[in-house]
């Protein structure tokens, strides 16, 4: 019988983190990047990942395309690319998918699950909601810098969200790794939550370059992100996600412990990247239109990134 293989998909600081993390846990793994140095440089030294975890990890399997990935047959693929590339990747994997492989949207951003079964067209797609951040030190070196555990899965399946044997397989793989995971039946109300809570902040910092200890501590950027909460909070209710009584300020205090942390969109402002705008306050201010709820602070702060981010691009 052959042995489960996984597949991941960008490595970046969170495809790179989950590498690491699921090689040295046992699991055969398969990475795939395009970035030519990065690729040397895992091939002959593997990923190293420093901070709130140390460890190191080789890889005997190592793709410089998703054609190349796809020929070693991964049973389940991670795609921890930013969510921005996500059409771009899923262009490139639709002619060599084959059936039995299990995709796995491992990116922040509403309804990327969809996006992967409508384009694939699969009945199933899988997403996980990641509970963990870092950085990339150099290429092949990523900095973990928290993880609040679980990470949660869960299952897109013929429209409808729920758990299945993939769920539980990923779980278990995750977790077995030590990047401890729990399936969740309805995986939307985790990608709500996050959704809402990267907005508030990520928007904030990548448009004034504070970090979000540095927003929440000034006055006028913490009512701003607030505010980012309150639609958010507004609009998931209206998608049948209620999150309960005080749920304002307990989104408010999670945030105020968010440390002296650069949120990975200010990260990508400062590289001149492209950034995950339209997954974020973008998908709230679509969610708000589709239920006629008023959005105007997240809707602002959508155009502004994607002003700046059209101010760096075009000069690239």
């Amino acid at each position: 019988m052959k042995s489960q293989t996984v597949g991941v998909i960008g490595l970046g600081p969170v495809g790179s983190i989950l590498a690491a993390h699921l090689a040295r846990g046992g699991a055969d793994v398969v990475v795939e990047d395009i970035a030519t140095e990065l690729l040397v440089r895992v091939r002959k030294d593997g990923l190293r990942v420093s901070g709130i975890r140390e460890l190191d990890a080789r890889f005997e399997k190592v793709a410089g395309s998703l054609a190349e990935l796809a020929e070693f047959e991964p049973d389940i693929i991670f795609v921890a690319t930013k969510a921005c590339f996500l059409k771009a990747v899923l262009a490139e994997l639709k002619p060599v998918y084959k059936d039995g492989m299990s995709v796995v949207s491992f990116q922040n951003g509403l309804d990327n699950e969809r996006v992967v079964a409508e384009t694939l067209g699969i009945d199933t797609a899988y997403r996980v909601v990641v509970n963990y951040a870092g950085e990339l030190v150099s290429p092949g070196s990523a900095k973990m810098n928290w993880f609040q555990p679980p990470n949660y899965v869960g299952a897109f399946k013929n429209g409808l969200y729920t758990t299945d044997e993939t769920t539980k397989n990923i779980a278990g793989v995750m977790s077995a790794s030590e990047l401890e995971t729990e399936q969740a039946p309805d995986i939307k109300r985790h990608v709500w939550k996050k959704t809402i809570l990267n907005s508030a902040l990520c928007s904030i910092c990548a448009l004034t370059g504070q970090t979000m200890k540095g927003a929440m501590e000034f006055g006028p950027s913490r009512d701003v992100a607030v505010k980012v909460l309150e639609e958010g909070l507004s609009v998931a209710e209206a998608d049948g996600y209620d999150f309960g009584e005080k749920v304002l300020d307990k989104f408010t205090g999670y945030l105020e412990k968010g440390g002296a942390h650069k949120p990975s969109m200010l990260v990508d402002v400062e590289n001149r990247l492209r950034i995950e705008v339209d997954f974020l306050s973008g998908a709230i201010v679509g969610y708000g239109e589709r239920y006629e709820v008023k959005t105007p602070v997240n809707k602002v702060m959508t155009k502004l990134l994607k002003a700046l981010e059209k101010s760096y691009l075009k000069k690239v």
